[in-house]
């Protein structure tokens, strides 16, 4: 019996997602996924939520607090 990868397996699967048009089956990939990672399921943000956060964001620029994209870069080094 042949064996594929994991590689090849991942491929395939991304190869069938995208074909796949039946919302209720994707959803239930996107659980299953979710679970496996144990991640919690992605949650859409309010129009209201995104202003809030865009106004805090313009604040904390007016502000100075923010870092550089060096800063970010040595940041995310050590993760």
């Amino acid at each position: 019996m042949d064996t594929i990868s994991i590689q090849e397996r991942k491929l395939n699967i991304i190869e069938q997602l995208i074909i796949l048009n039946d919302d209720k089956v994707f959803q239930q990939v996107e659980e299953l996924i979710n679970k496996s990672l144990k991640r919690p399921p992605l949650s859409k943000f309010s129009v209201a939520e995104l202003r809030e956060r865009a106004e805090q964001a313009n604040q904390d620029i007016a502000e100075g607090k923010l870092f550089s994209q060096d800063e970010v870069e040595k940041l995310t080094q050590s993760w």
